[in-house]
């Protein structure tokens, strides 16, 4: 190999450096703005989630009080059922009776 040969290998190794450096920088240039697009994205919903647990706190509290009210509204429920089917029951019979002999 000639002295010229190794000056022009050595200079276009050295411009393929430059180039791949270049496109490395652009690349992390653009991995860089879309990181910080997430990051904007992902602290408006954090935002948001803390706000959520803020408003919700109180009802930590209430729960077990509304859960026990519920239970004892299923249970009421259940008996005023139980008490309207047999009216209606009652009232059906007495709908039979005073209609009368069908005949």
């Amino acid at each position: 190999m000639t002295d010229g040969t190794v000056v022009w290998l050595t200079l276009l190794s050295g411009i393929a450096l430059l180039v791949f450096l270049v496109a490395l920088a652009v690349t992390l240039w653009s991995i860089q703005g879309s990181l910080e697009r997430i990051n904007m994205h992902a602290a408006k919903i954090f935002w948001g989630v803390r706000a959520i647990e803020r408003e919700t706190d109180g009802l930590r509290g209430g729960l077990p009080e509304l859960r026990g009210t519920l239970t004892d509204v299923v249970g009421g429920t259940g008996v005023i059922a139980e008490r309207l089917s047999s009216a209606d029951r009652h009232l059906a019979n007495a709908a039979e009776a005073l209609s009368g002999p069908r005949g």
